[in-house]
């Protein structure tokens, strides 16, 4: 009966460690995600920042994002690229639609 009692409690204990394990784990997904989305609004800042006269600079500054995007698609990390693309064109797209209708077809 004892045998059988601390065979439960540390089957039990084991699941409750891994629990913590995978709830640690989805928030650090979590959070990069998060921060995966700030860049893609500061690099859309940057582009959304001066009147682009020179579509030389605006080209560099969007080869610049492109960089920062596949930084995370070159570390293994598909969704946090795809947070990326996605917060930086939309938020181009909410601050100057014309915009992004040309660097985004």
């Amino acid at each position: 009966m004892f045998r059988v009692f601390k065979l439960a409690f540390i089957s039990g204990f084991l699941i409750l460690l891994s629990g913590c394990s995978q709830t640690e784990r989805t928030e650090a997904i979590t959070a990069e995600i998060t921060a995966a989305q700030m860049e893609g609004r500061r690099a859309a800042g940057i582009i959304l920042g001066p009147e682009w006269r020179d579509t030389t600079q605006l080209m560099k500054a969007l080869m610049d994002a492109k960089v920062k995007q596949s930084r995370y698609i070159i570390d293994g990390k598909p969704e946090c690229a795809e947070a990326f693309d996605s917060t930086f064109i939309s938020t181009i797209r909410s601050v100057n639609p014309d915009l992004a209708k040309k660097i985004k077809p």
